[in-house]
């Protein structure tokens, strides 16, 4: 199996990793705003989201990859979702849930597509915090309840688990427009027990949000939502990657 990319993130820095969903990004946009990442020093984004309503996400990253030299990593919803114009997919074990879909069954599913692509396959330990009250989409389509926020040794013991069952990376996702990112504390918590790649997102829309969780051990910080809608310049993505090197 491959792990170029793996490899790498285990000794990178901290740092932005932008998050696309197509849906909200057309491809015209594509190539100017992945110009302004690239420029600012990002390598890597993920592409991919809960519910595609509006974009067939392989023709997306088919015409993306010829516009950009962007690495593109595939953050998938679905196996429906699952395409080849991408650099790696991450294979999510949704371990914060109890929908055996999202333990075993889309695995399964993907499984022959992901072996015939040869590509490199990422195993993620995926893990949804937040509160009840404010669930996000991805709840709705996973049908699984988030980990309080507020619990870091129950954060830490999922992570672990995953860890332990072979997974590679951990993300520690709030969702996509969460209204808060996660706590520092969750984070810390799980760094003290792995040397893992840590991708946490959610709720991140400036450099302050996103000082604190690189603080206490994150590899990644997740911006999405923020960028989508903010249409981030150079300047506001070097301004995430000067808090990194703090």
């Amino acid at each position: 199996m491959k792990q170029h990319i793996l490899s790498t993130w285990r000794n990178a820095s901290p740092q932005p990793l932008w998050l696309i969903d197509p849906d909200r990004l057309s491809i015209t946009e594509y190539k100017k705003a992945s110009e302004a990442y690239l420029e600012a020093g990002g390598r890597w984004a993920l592409v991919g989201g809960s519910l595609l309503t509006s974009t067939d996400l392989p023709t997306w990253c088919a015409l993306a990859k010829n516009e950009s030299p962007l690495s593109l990593i595939l953050f998938p919803g679905s196996t429906n979702q699952l395409c080849t114009s991408v650099e790696a997919v991450l294979l999510l074990f949704l371990a914060s849930g109890r929908n055996p879909h999202y333990l075993i069954g889309a695995h399964v599913e993907a499984a022959l597509f992901l072996h015939r692509w040869g590509g490199e396959v990422i195993p993620t330990t995926y893990i949804l915090v937040g509160d009840v009250y404010a669930l996000r989409a991805v709840h709705y389509i996973t049908q699984t309840w988030p980990i309080p926020p507020d619990k870091p040794e129950l954060i830490q013991a999922t992570a672990l688990a995953g860890l332990l069952l072979g997974q590679q990376v951990v993300y520690i996702d709030g969702g996509s427009g969460a209204l808060h990112s996660c706590a520092p504390e969750a984070v810390a918590a799980v760094r003290a027990v792995t040397d893992a790649p840590i991708l946490v997102g959610g709720g991140i829309s400036s450099p302050e949000d996103a000082e604190s969780l690189l603080q206490a051990g994150a590899t990644f910080v997740v911006i999405g939502t923020a960028a989508e809608k903010k249409k981030f310049s150079r300047q506001t993505w070097e301004e995430f990657f000067l808090i990194c090197t703090r």
